[in-house]
């Protein structure tokens, strides 16, 4: 378990320090910046001479990148928890793309990552309901995350409702799950997992509306939000290995 740890951690920094280079690279090229340009880019203050526009937000963005990565390592022999830890995990590369260029493209890969795990939870129930395949239920969530990166090309302003709509149908479906099956599973942890994402989304709100915002500090509500919703899906993952079958 130690070494599961140690090999995130390294695995996290290894990444941290090629996409660091990446960013690099991208702040040369001729982008479009992202819709939040230039005042509602949340509290942090933008640096705009230097590859990382958001210091604060873009390093606690990997969090997720090493749950995710821990996620597969502790895995090994599950590939549906693998692939849940690799769309974890790209939910931090992506919003670390996003808030160090601030550009289009790094905001339709960070919410591309939210699209992926979101819709993770609803198949995931899904698949437990009504006993698909492994690849029927890889089908279904290509099917559906194809549908909602069109609609980040053509309808970016629809993305944070779509966002809300897949969690409350992943809720319900699991909802359903444990009410219609005599399921041995330890509940704590989706109530854990409910009350860190509505205490995010708090804090996210609070800081997107600038409410308590000091755009110099190193401590930005944006990055409390990144942490907490980690936790989140800490929570989730928890209780999704609580299962007993």
């Amino acid at each position: 378990m130690k070494n599961q740890h140690l090999y995130a951690i390294v695995s996290t920094m290894v990444l941290f320090i090629i996409a660091s280079y990446i960013f690099s690279l991208f702040q040369e090229l001729d982008y479009t910046v992202a819709t939040c340009m230039p005042h509602k880019c949340f509290c942090e203050a933008i640096h705009h001479q230097s590859y990382i526009k958001q210091f604060s937000n873009t390093v606690s963005s990997f969090s997720f990148v090493y749950l995710g990565i821990l996620i597969i390592f502790q895995n090994q022999q599950n590939k549906l928890f693998q692939i849940f830890g690799l769309f974890t995990a790209f939910i931090g590369l992506g919003s670390a793309f996003f808030h160090a260029t601030l550009s289009f493209l790094g905001q339709s890969f960070d919410l591309a990552g939210i699209y992926l795990l979101t819709s993770f939870i609803f198949v995931y129930a899904l698949y437990r309901i009504y006993n698909l395949g492994t690849i029927e239920s890889m089908i279904l969530l290509i099917i559906i995350n194809f549908v909602l990166d069109i609609g980040l090309i053509y309808t970016p302003e629809l993305r944070r409702y779509l966002v809300g709509l897949l969690v409350v149908f992943g809720l319900l479906s699991e909802v359903f799950y444990i009410k219609s099956r005599l399921v041995n599973i330890q509940t704590k942890w989706i109530t854990y997992s409910s009350i860190s994402i509505v205490l995010a989304f708090c804090v996210w709100v609070v800081d997107i509306q600038k409410i308590l915002c000091y755009p110099q500090s190193i401590f930005q509500g944006h990055a409390l939000w990144h942490f907490l919703s980690t936790l989140s899906i800490y929570f989730l993952y928890k209780y999704y290995r609580s299962e007993k079958f």
